[in-house]
């Protein structure tokens, strides 16, 4: 085999992946254990974790499931302490977990803005710092990759608080991948977005979840597996938007 092959084998890797017990998270993990990885499913959902973990494990691939809020710093702390403990390393850390309601800006309260930057954004910031103590500690190096969004990059309209902690992903990406860069372990963002560019169309929010899209899930999928292996082992501080051309179609001049 040539180098691209080798380069994109993970079978010696162990990946971590927050929200992944469905949907986009559900198909980053399929695409991770596809390329050999161990995988954790990391989910708050005490159905979908468990069901991913059996589903990877009836196609053959080595996967485990922990109950995790990545908002509380207890619960990410134990997630990476049981990854280590399970399998002796982390390699792979995929911030994926995330959400959000829709509403106006004027009817969002501060405590609705709050719990969205808290879930998007201060839980992607705790498996970040976790996952970078435990690499850092392995002496191996390791891959982050966060989950961003083209909200990120044009606004979300009923979605300020969205775009706002989507946004502050990036540049969280920006200033750990500086940081850590000392320690072999590269970070970087992925900012999905709808399919609807080629039609002319802006992506509506509801696309951006990929919940019923095979075709998007296995694109934001694939382009993350990308990251996690040595195909990008010189790409770091960089967010990869995937999003069917829809980020420039939308920032494109419209005539009069």
């Amino acid at each position: 085999m040539g180098f691209i092959h080798d380069r994109l084998d993970m079978s010696e890797r162990v990946a971590i992946v927050t929200g992944g017990g469905r949907n986009l998270g559900r198909g980053i993990a399929l695409g991770l254990a596809d390329a050999g990885a161990a995988v954790v499913i990391a989910e708050i959902d005490e159905e979908t974790g468990p069901a991913m973990e059996r589903e990877l494990r009836d196609a053959g691939h080595d996967a485990l499931f922990i109950h995790t809020n990545v908002r509380d710093a207890d619960s990410v702390d134990a997630l990476i302490a049981g990854t280590v403990e399970r399998f002796g390393r982390l390699d792979v850390m995929v911030a994926n977990a995330g959400g959000m309601f829709q509403a106006p800006a004027l009817d969002i309260s501060k405590r609705g803005f709050e719990a969205v930057i808290d879930l998007n954004l201060i839980g992607t910031w705790l498996c970040n710092t976790a996952a970078a103590r435990a690499m850092i500690d392995g002496g191996r190096g390791g891959s982050i990759i966060n989950m961003s969004s083209q909200n990120a990059l044009y606004g979300a309209l009923n979605g300020p608080h969205y775009g706002a902690a989507k946004a502050g992903i990036l540049g969280l990406t920006l200033s750990v991948a500086a940081e850590w860069a000392e320690h072999g372990i590269r970070v970087n963002a992925v900012a999905p977005g709808g399919r609807t560019a080629r039609a002319g169309a802006a992506p509506r929010e509801g696309q951006l979840a990929g919940g019923g899209d095979p075709e998007y899930i296995e694109n934001v999928a694939a382009a993350t597996v990308y990251l996690a292996s040595d195909l990008a082992s010189w790409v770091t501080g960089h967010t990869l938007v995937v999003d069917d051309g829809g980020t420039f179609t939308n920032a494109a001049p419209r005539g009069a």
